[in-house]
C-alpha cells in the first residue's frame, strides 16, 4: 500500500486571473497590427477581383471576351467609316451623309449578329445594346427624311425608360468603358460638328 505521508501538501488553490498577464514585447504588437492590416487589404483585393471576374450577368454589361473582340473589330471599322463621311452642304446633302453613316452602323450591327450569334445569346445585354444601335439609326433616318422634305427638323437622341439618352448606356455597356463608344458625329448632326468622332 502506498504511503502518502512523506509527500508535501497540495498548494492552496489559486484563481488564474489573480496573476498579471505575461509581458508581450513591442515587436509582437506591431506584428499583430501589420498582420491585421495585411489581412484587411488582402480580403478587400480578393473581393474586388472576384467582383470583376464574376461580373457575368451584371445588368447592362457585356463581358464575354470573345464577343468583345468581335465588337471591337466591327466598331473600329464603323467608327473609321463614319469619320470619313462628314455632314456638310445643303439639307439634302446633309441627309445623304447621315444615311451613308447609317449604312456603316447597320453593317456593324449585322456583322456582329452574323459572326457571334451564340455569344450574343449567352450574353443578354448585348442584344439590348444592338437594339439601341437600331433605335439610333431609325431616329437619324427620320431626321434625314425631314431634311429632304424641307422641314425644320431637330434631332433628338432616343431615350431610355428613365429619360436618359440611350447613348449613355451604350457607352457604359462594357466593363473597361472603352470597347465601343458611340461616335460624336452620329449624335451631333449639325454640319459644324461633322468632323468630330
Amino acid at each position: 500500500m502506498f504511503d502518502s505521508r512523506g509527500l508535501p501538501d497540495y498548494p492552496p488553490p489559486h484563481n488564474a486571473w489573480q496573476f498579471p498577464p505575461p509581458k508581450v514585447s513591442p515587436g509582437w504588437k506591431w506584428f499583430a497590427i501589420a498582420a491585421s492590416v495585411f489581412g484587411l487589404i488582402a480580403g478587400t483585393t480578393l473581393f474586388v477581383v472576384i467582383f470583376s471576374v464574376g461580373s457575368s450577368g451584371m445588368e447592362g454589361v457585356i463581358d464575354d471576351p470573345d464577343l468583345i473582340s468581335v465588337i471591337e473589330g466591327e466598331c473600329d471599322a464603323m467608327t473609321n467609316t463614319v469619320a470619313g463621311l462628314p455632314i456638310h452642304g445643303s439639307p439634302r446633302r446633309q441627309a445623304q451623309s447621315i444615311l451613308r453613316q447609317n449604312v456603316a452602323v447597320v453593317d456593324m450591327v449585322q456583322d456582329i449578329r452574323d459572326q457571334a450569334p451564340d455569344l450574343l445569346t449567352s450574353d443578354p445585354p448585348s442584344e439590348d445594346w444592338l437594339t439601341d444601335w437600331d433605335r439610333l439609326v431609325e431616329a437619324r433616318r427620320t431626321y434625314a427624311e425631314a431634311l429632304v422634305d424641307g422641314e425644320a427638323a431637330t434631332f433628338d437622341v432616343p431615350t431610355d425608360s428613365r429619360g436618359e439618352e440611350i447613348t449613355e448606356r451604350m457607352d457604359d455597356a462594357f466593363i473597361d468603358g472603352s470597347t465601343c463608344h458611340v461616335p460624336d458625329v452620329l449624335v451631333h448632326l449639325d454640319p459644324s460638328d461633322g468632323s468630330d468622332v
